[in-house]
């Protein structure tokens, strides 16, 4: 498996179908912070058992689960690394990840994919090797982490309403993986500084972002090598003490509304909801924190392949599903309180709708915001020049 590259970049894959001029499909984007990814590695392909005999040999044949179009592509090595992330791109989005159908209410499988971890492995660029079980039972032995009381705080709070999750992720477990994340980060603090106070190594949220891995991955320490990759590379703004990250995704939600949406933003800006007051869960939770979880299982399919950037717009598509009722409402925060269930295929393609509409430098703060400090005073700057405008406009 080819070396870590960083996925930081001014801007990220744009969602709009093609087909290349080739047998096989690809997904035509603006310049990509995928653009260098690691190979994927057939030994992190889910296993297979073959029950088909040698003829001859007396024993019967069994029917061998046909795999489908992602599971195949996963499970062979790729002649070119871009092509086939690229390919397996396109079938997250356009075929998505075949899910085992519950089979009795309150089913434990309910809304998984036995495939999903290796493909999330794939798009995240997690191999064995980066962060292996022996490191994370090693961080696990070492007991409690300053931030254990935070932790503990925070846990049995997680998802206390989902019979599936609790039945399928205990508590205990969900401490653990915390626990070692935060272990993990105090090992990767500067040395020469003070040690970091608990509030630097778990954050607000992380029990919620931590939860939908555990409950998808096969074991503790895949879930703690996808979880703290996806943390420390990906959004590390989104976990830091003032969740700066989260802060600057919801000012984004109100800018982007504006372009996307001007009437809709004008109708919350009457009523003085801006996104601070009604979207902070969504935005900072990457919309985990609405149900159905197994719904916000194929958002995390479609963030981990296209950037989490892009959940900044399914939060508007989910104001764009409730629109009619926030012009009836007397008081839309009523329904804002809570958002109705996910329904994740119409929220993806309302997202997918929105990035043309964007110009490119709002495009641009939209992908670095996960990631770049220096997003949330250059949307500041231009927000203050847009009113700027308006007025001078007026006079």
């Amino acid at each position: 498996m080819s070396t870590h590259t960083s996925r930081r970049t001014s801007s990220r894959h744009n969602p709009t179908i093609s087909s290349s001029s080739s047998s096989s499909h690809h997904i035509s984007n603006k310049p990509s912070s995928h653009t260098n990814q690691q190979q994927p590695n057939p030994s992190s392909s889910p296993p297979t058992s073959v029950h088909a005999s040698a003829e001859g040999t007396g024993h019967p044949l069994k029917r061998v689960r046909r795999k489908d179009t992602i599971e195949s592509l996963i499970t062979r090595p790729p002649l070119l690394v871009r092509p086939a992330l690229a390919q397996l791109r396109y079938h997250v989005l356009m075929d998505g990840l075949r899910v085992t159908p519950p089979q009795a209410p309150g089913d434990p499988e309910t809304g998984l994919c036995a495939y999903r971890p290796y493909v999330w492995s794939i798009l995240l660029r997690v191999s064995p090797a980066d962060l292996p079980a022996e490191k994370y039972v090693a961080l696990v032995r070492k007991g409690a982490s300053p931030a254990y009381t935070k932790i503990r705080n925070d846990t049995f709070r997680t998802f206390t309403t989902d019979a599936v999750f609790r039945s399928r992720v205990s508590e205990n477990a969900l401490v653990r993986v915390l626990n070692a994340v935060a272990w993990q980060r105090h090992l990767c603090a500067d040395p020469e500084q003070p040690a970091p106070a608990p509030e630097f190594l778990y954050v607000q949220g992380m029990n919620v972002l931590a939860a939908p891995f555990l409950y998808q991955c096969k074991t503790e320490a895949q879930a703690f090598a996808l979880f703290y990759t996806f943390l420390s590379r990906d959004c590390p703004l989104y976990v830091v003490p003032t969740l700066e990250g989260a802060h600057t995704g919801l000012k984004l939600v109100d800018k982007c509304l504006e372009i996307i949406d001007p009437a809709l933003f004008d109708h919350l800006q009457s009523k003085l909801l801006t996104a601070e007051l009604y979207a902070f869960t969504s935005v900072l939770t990457f919309s985990a924190g609405t149900p159905p979880l197994s719904q916000a299982l194929v958002l995390w399919d479609f963030l981990f392949a296209y950037g989490p950037h892009l959940n900044v717009l399914f939060v508007i598509a989910q104001l764009t599903l409730m629109r009619s009722h926030l012009f009836e409402a007397q008081s839309p925060m009523t329904l804002l309180r809570n958002f109705p269930p996910l329904q994740a295929q119409e929220i993806i393609k309302l997202a997918i709708s929105f990035v043309p509409l964007l110009p490119d430098w709002l495009y641009d703060l939209l992908v670095r915001h996960p990631f770049d400090p220096a997003v949330s005073s250059q949307l500041a700057a231009r927000s203050l020049r847009s009113r700027s405008s308006r007025i001078n406009m007026k006079k």
